[in-house]
């Protein structure tokens, strides 16, 4: 092999070249790789050729020459004359900065090799300073490898912190979900949607953040981890805190609730009869029991849940947690129901009903119905007739409409309006982005002519002040467009896989929209369900 130093006979497995200098031009030796090493890259070569001052080759037969040499090989680059090349190395900087490559080039056959102050001095250039293994340099000097990425030198890592963190002691989701019996009908009176707790019950309790420690990369410089992000614990009334502020305890016997990062603890206000004349409208900070029946008129409002064992009139529910209705609504055409999470009822008939989550009746007739979730109407009968049904996610009964044709109208899906909300916020927050860019530049232009001690216009001046100010206003703009896109995105991203779901049978005149395609029944079908495919709301068979 003609590579040889001090009587060293080299090892390789990448493959690599040398130049030999003649007098009638420039030729090479070609090493192909061995023992699994990576080939001679084209590409690579003639950067080196270029590199050493060698113009006159002919690319494409230096490449034919290359990828057919399976043995150590001669071939002629170039006519052209020109000194020994000494060995060369190029350094490259990985990983963010932590770590240092080096890739070493054989001198010409006559060349000089680099000692270690020439390597030193190379990665001095490339501002390598921190890190630089001697053991790894002896090592190749002992060895040489060419046309191989060598890991010579690595900065100190970073030690990542730990955010703050807070653990419940309790359940921060109940879902209120009714027994179904044997028979198929289904029990509303068994509901476990309340937390319960007793005073001195540890609710939550705070892991404090850890600080990392920085690193250092190759070029000598700090880097420092992100900053543990830190949090505290937020709650209502009725909860005691610790002296040392890392945990919390309920005061009283009662119901505890997270919402959003928020604690509360309430007691729960019993009502002894009917909601009527006799109590007038209710309105409670806490959970709200009625033991009887709710009156056509009246009112009740609970910041947490509502639970009625009796019928439910033309009357206004509305709950920051969840409502429960035993028996069921008699809307009269003016019952409202309004609730953050779950609706449970029996039966809904002639009247609104909104939840944020959930809703789950035995049966409703002419009744609109609107959820963040899903509508569920399940029981022996199971039947959803008339009106309008609206889900994030997905509609099912066991019975849809009737042999009457009654019309019944299901949305489930993203509704196209948020479609239409959501592709103008992304427009708004391009252009808005694109604003600052353009104010920082005229700010940036005016900080450095001052810097430099040259001269500015007072109208310069003026218009820096007011793109400083327009930065600033644009930024707090499109930090609030940004959560709001955010939170849309999510919320179009979980809605697209909308589903209406049929357990025994569905009607002609009832019409799906899923998303924004549109599916007008006009056969029975039976067990079922309609989802979409492409453009198109397809029906599929339910095993």
């Amino acid at each position: 092999m003609r590579v040889v130093e001090k009587e060293y006979e080299m090892k390789y497995t990448n493959g690599f070249f040398q130049l030999d200098i003649r007098k009638d031009g420039v030729y090479a030796y070609i090493y192909p790789a061995k023992e699994g090493g990576r080939g001679i890259a084209i590409q690579e070569f003639a950067a080196y050729l270029e590199k050493c001052g060698i113009r006159g080759y002919n690319l494409s037969e230096l490449n034919n020459a290359v990828s057919k040499a399976d043995k150590e090989t001669e071939i002629f680059v170039s006519s052209e004359v020109i000194g020994e090349v000494p060995e060369m190395a190029m350094v490259r900087v990985t990983n963010e900065g932590m770590v240092a490559v080096v890739r070493f080039y054989p001198p010409s056959k006559n060349g000089k090799y680099m000692t270690e102050n020439d390597i030193l001095n190379e990665l001095e250039r490339a501002k390598v300073t921190y890190g630089i293994s001697k053991k790894v340099l002896y090592a190749y000097m002992a060895g040489r490898q060419f046309c191989r990425d060598i890991p010579i030198a690595k900065g100190k890592a970073v030690v990542p912190g730990r955010d703050a963190e807070i653990i419940y002691k309790f359940n921060t989701d109940p879902t209120a979900k009714p027994l179904l019996l044997e028979d198929g009908s289904v029990d509303f009176h068994q509901l476990n949607i309340f937390v319960s707790i007793k005073k001195g019950d540890l609710l939550a309790e705070l892991i404090p953040e850890q600080e990392g420690a920085p690193g250092i990369n190759v070029f000598g410089e700090e880097v420092y981890p992100p900053k543990a992000k830190k949090r505290s614990l937020k709650f209502g009334k009725n909860i005691i805190l610790s002296d040392d502020q890392t945990k919390i305890f309920s005061e009283i016997d009662g119901d505890v609730k997270l919402t959003g990062d928020t604690v509360f603890v309430s007691g729960t206000y019993n009502v002894p009869a009917d909601v009527d004349a006799s109590t007038g409208d209710i309105r409670y900070k806490g959970n709200v029991h009625v033991t009887g029946n709710v009156r056509a008129g009246f009112a009740v409002e609970a910041s947490g849940d509502i639970e009625v064992d009796g019928v439910v009139e033309g009357a206004v529910l509305k709950a920051g947690g969840n409502i429960v209705l035993k028996r069921g609504v008699q809307g009269m055409g003016k019952g409202i129901l309004q609730a953050e999470n779950d609706i449970i009822t029996k039966f809904l008939e002639s009247c609104t009903v909104k939840a944020g989550r959930v809703i789950n009746a035995g049966s409703s007739l002419h009744s609109d119905l609107t959820a963040g979730e899903t509508v569920i109407v399940s029981g022996k009968k199971g039947f959803l007739i008339g009106g309008n049904v609206s889900a994030g996610k997905r509609i099912e009964a066991s019975v849809f409409g009737n042999k009457m044709n009654t019309v019944t109208t299901l949305k489930v899906g993203v509704d196209p309006e948020m479609l239409e909300k959501f592709k103008k916020l992304a427009m708004t927050i391009k252009e808005k982005q694109k604003e600052v860019l353009k104010h920082r530049q005229i700010v940036q232009v005016t900080r450095k002519r001052m810097e430099e001690g040259r001269k500015t216009a007072m109208r310069q001046t003026d218009l820096t002040k007011l793109a400083d100010r327009g930065v600033k206003k644009l930024e707090e703009e499109l930090e609030r467009e940004s959560a709001q896109y955010i939170a849309l995105k999510k919320e179009i991203e979980n809605n697209m896989d909308g589903r209406v779901v049929v357990n025994r049978m569905i009607y002609p005149g009832v019409c799906i929209y899923i998303s924004n395609r549109v599916y007008s029944v006009k056969d029975i079908q039976k067990r079922c369900q309609f989802r979409t495919d492409g453009a198109d709301v397809v029906s599929t068979s339910i095993v």
